[in-house]
């Protein structure tokens, strides 16, 4: 529908990409069994958040203490 009723429009979707959602959490975790401690991901804007906080397992008070430039200490978030 939108292509044909706004087809000189930009849109910023995943159209599709969605699937490789599970797939990469699924590669990163099996990687991590492996051994690998450290990913590299290049990826546009959308979606990012989504990425770092359900796959990457990037606590939300860590993004958000990025965002505004402070410190944030993982050891303090993963005591027990």
């Amino acid at each position: 529908f939108l292509s044909q009723k706004f087809n000189t429009t930009k849109r910023f979707g995943l159209d599709g990409g969605e699937a490789i959602v599970p797939a990469l959490k699924d590669g990163i975790d099996r990687a991590s069994e492996l051994g690998a401690h450290s990913f590299i991901i290049g990826m546009p804007h959308r979606g990012r958040l989504n990425i770092l906080a359900n796959v990457m397992r990037k606590p939300m008070p860590l993004i958000f203490a990025e965002f505004q430039g402070t410190h944030y200490s993982v050891e303090d978030h993963t005591k027990m």
